[in-house]
């Protein structure tokens, strides 16, 4: 079970959104806000690791990651690798079959999500850091208001057993209240419609032209760099532009003026 209760430790959630690529695994790969002990709730292989391969966007941002498909092999790697004391980062791929009903593959998942957390949750200790890494979170959401489940746990008792949790998804109304309230900090890309700009330009604090900017840099220079506006912690404000340059996976801290310049 969740173990030393820390109560002075800090919330270091961090939502990720943007539209359909729009860069939010980039983000998470390579802007530096990840941990040294990573446990990856992975169901589109987003985070595949090659070893005959160099490269910032090989697993996380260059570094391994090892992959398991099943729930045994998932949680003996992951208990050893924490267990170690040593980074690492392991990430759970669940496989399904073929011929299930949509409907029932979206509760197969959310199933297999809610093993994930309820393990990790199981691990934490507020001695040490263990980012969780959800992709997606949106599909696998059942209300946009308050989580009553493991994932919504991770997101308001984590914080005091050192669970740093990252979580993934295009629109911040589609997910639950519980996530994105209890997520000081915020990493936005590109916006897909004017609807989604002017809704996260309030909730952000942040210029609507500024979230109109950096969409349209990244659509001019989508092979070379991307453009984040990133919200560093709780309360009004705290915000900066952050660029991501492709090539070299460095990321880059902006003003506001340099954006608007670009």
């Amino acid at each position: 079970m969740a173990i030393n209760e820390n109560n002075a430790l800090k919330a270091t959630h961090i939502c990720y959104l943007a539209g359909t690529g729009g860069g939010k695994t980039t983000a998470v790969k390579l802007m530096g806000l990840v941990g040294k002990c990573v446990a990856i709730f992975d169901l589109y292989g987003d985070y595949k690791y090659d070893g005959r391969k160099a490269g910032p966007f090989n697993g996380l941002g260059g570094r391994p990651v090892y992959h398991y498909s099943n729930r045994n092999s998932f949680a003996q790697a992951f208990i050893s690798a924490w267990s170690s004391g040593l980074a690492f980062a392991v990430a759970y791929r669940p496989e399904f079959p073929k011929n299930i009903s949509a409907e029932k593959l979206k509760r197969a998942k959310q199933a297999e999500l809610h093993w994930f957390a309820s393990l990790v949750w199981e691990a934490s200790d507020g001695n040490r850091q263990l980012d969780v890494i959800i992709e997606e979170l949106a599909k696998l959401s059942d209300t946009i208001g308050k989580d009553d489940s493991i994932v919504g746990e991770l997101a308001t008792g984590g914080r005091k057993y050192g669970i740093a949790l990252h979580t993934i998804f295009q629109r911040s109304q589609e997910v639950p209240k519980t996530i994105w309230s209890n997520s000081p900090r915020k990493v936005l890309g590109s916006q897909e419609s004017q609807a989604d700009a002017k809704r996260i330009s309030i909730e952000l604090d942040a210029e609507l032209s500024d979230v109109y900017q950096l969409s349209k840099m990244n659509s001019k220079y989508e092979d070379e760099r991307l453009h984040y506006i990133v919200k560093s912690k709780g309360g009004i404000g705290n915000i900066e532009p952050v660029v991501i340059h492709l090539k070299s996976g460095k990321s880059e801290k902006l003003t506001f003026e340099d954006l608007r310049a670009t």
